[in-house]
């Protein structure tokens, strides 16, 4: 594994330090799960903005529930299908 330096103020690097020591971790694995967390994080937070965006153009919903209904079919699976909401239950 390469490893390279990054220089953190000693504010971070404390938290950093306590984070590792809570977990049991060693920092560098620490250092990879907390980036792995931000990176997840970010990664839902823009689906959801994207998801927020199609739903607020009447346009582009319909068309995503038309598409979902054409690949809907491919589950192939035999089982009902689930309500997309616990208010369509």
């Amino acid at each position: 594994m390469t490893m390279v330096s990054v220089p953190v103020r000693r504010h971070t690097d404390e938290i950093l330090q306590k984070l590792a020591r809570k977990s049991g971790e060693g920092l560098p694995d620490a250092l990879d799960r907390i980036v792995e967390e931000a990176r997840r994080s970010q990664m839902f937070t823009d689906a959801s903005e994207a998801y927020a965006a199609v739903a607020a153009d009447p346009a582009a919903a319909t068309a995503w529930r038309a598409e979902n209904t054409v690949w809907d079919v491919t589950t192939g699976d035999g089982l009902p299908m689930e309500p997309e909401s616990p208010d369509e239950r």
